[in-house]
């Protein structure tokens, strides 16, 4: 089943001794990029919630909701689905590129129409309405940076990805602060973050457009272009992407609505608390994966698969019983005393950590082996679980419950995607390499 003679390396790979340190510097810089980036948010919406009145923080909020929808619905797997092709065929990059990215830019154009048109049908007035739009432009621009960061992982140049990340994030932290500072009105303050948002997203593209350029000079002769995909390559292979990020994002975050329902608002702010904190703790995994990406994709085998799982569940592990030894005083540390109770619901967070960990990992291999639409209906069979689960829990037991439903989900995501995989090593040999040749 391997791809390539012993002894040869794909377009990435290195010696032994090179590519070890290298890969860890690369994991290293991502996930401090990662953090420097949300820290820098965190900071941001903390100012923003003492400068701004509570009604204008409010609608902050709603903005900033609505654009992280508005990024996800736009991009429906298209990011992930490029970053894939782009590893396997790294000399067609230029025309990969060329190609999303002008879909890209539709999609994010009729996002926008949709919510301005929405906006204007609500009849809100100018000091809600405006905000809001601008807001969901930051993020909409945003998704198209996403988009261009996921090509870098593609060609395993996440440095490039880190890099962007970090100045876009400071220099976004810096704007937004001296707005707040200068003149607290949510209206200055979005427009103050659009503008980092749109420098980045014009030297990303100028850098993006380069580094293909380059990789399409040193294309073998007898290596043809491949025909820019057509609709019927997002109706075969990205919308099932889509549609699985989009559920995997509903089971993920649909249990602060139900225990809303069941629990009330107190009960929200408690569990979101602590979950923020197990949320934060999936930033390592996330930068892992970005930077072995490409070798999962190529990858004919589960050795690779196993090479990442295998230490980085460990170390989930590890973390998980250290934090959980710590929890009844870092949570009250963090979040105050009146957020004591919620204890008990983080530990039981905590156990779900090392499953969250590996699910990364065995749902990056499943859709890198073209398992996309396995990876759909799996997300759509663990949101119909988490709900049914917390139905049954949080009236009894309130945000302990929602802990125990989000184990569960993990536990049966888990199962499904080691049966699929299994399944898909199963077939004739030298079948997978071939799916993953051509793609």
């Amino acid at each position: 089943m391997p791809l390539m003679k012993p002894g040869s390396f794909t377009a990435d790979e290195r010696s032994f001794r090179n590519a070890k340190p290298r890969d860890a510097f690369l994991i290293s810089y991502k996930a401090f990029a990662d953090l420097a980036g949300k820290a820098a948010l965190f900071l941001i919406t903390i100012v923003a919630a003492h400068r701004l009145s509570p009604q204008a923080f409010g609608v902050f909020s709603l903005g900033s909701t609505l654009g992280w929808v508005v990024g996800v619905a736009s991009d429906f797997g298209m990011q992930l689905h490029l970053a894939r092709a782009v590893a396997r065929r790294p000399h067609d990059a230029a025309p990969l590129l060329a190609s999303w990215l002008r879909v890209r830019l539709w999609t994010a154009a009729a996002a926008m129409a949709v919510v301005v048109i929405g906006l204007l049908a609500a009849g809100w007035r100018t000091s809600f309405s405006v905000p809001i739009a601008v807001l969901a432009l930051v993020y909409a621009c945003s998704g198209l940076i996403e988009l261009l960061h996921y090509f870098y992982r593609g060609l395993s140049r996440s440095d490039v990805e880190s890099s962007l990340t970090l100045w876009q994030r400071s220099a976004t932290l810096v704007v937004g602060l001296i707005a707040l500072a200068w003149w607290p009105d949510v209206i200055v303050l979005a427009c103050a973050m659009l503008l980092p948002v749109l420098a980045t997203l014009a030297v990303s593209m100028r850098l993006a457009t380069s580094l293909s350029s380059g990789n399409s000079e040193e294309r073998v002769q007898n290596d043809p272009p491949r025909a820019l995909p057509p609709w019927t390559t997002f109706c075969r292979d990205v919308w099932p992407i889509g549609a699985g990020i989009v559920l995997s994002a509903l089971y993920f975050r649909i249990d602060v609505f139900l225990i809303q329902a069941w629990s009330g608002i107190e009960s929200v702010a408690r569990y979101n608390a602590v979950f923020r904190l197990v949320e934060a703790l999936r930033l390592f995994p996330a930068a892992v994966l970005a930077v072995v990406l490409p070798s999962l994709c190529r990858a004919a085998e589960l050795r690779p698969l196993m090479r990442v799982a295998v230490p980085m569940t460990a170390c989930a592990v590890a973390v998980a019983a250290a934090l959980w030894w710590a929890s009844g005083w870092l949570v009250p540390f963090v979040y105050g005393a009146p957020y004591a109770s919620a204890v008990p619901a983080f530990r039981i967070l905590l156990l779900s950590f090392p499953l969250m960990s590996l699910n990364f990992a065995l749902t990056h291999q499943l859709v890198g082996w073209n398992g996309q639409r396995v990876y759909a209906a799996m997300c759509a069979v663990a949101l119909v679980v988490n709900v049914v689960v917390n139905t049954q829990l949080i009236p009894a037991w309130s945000i302990e419950g929602a802990a125990w439903a989000t184990l569960g989900t993990e536990l049966c995501l888990t199962a499904t995607c080691i049966a699929a995989l299994w399944t898909m090593t199963m077939k004739p040999s030298g079948a997978v390499a071939e799916d993953v040749v051509m793609g």
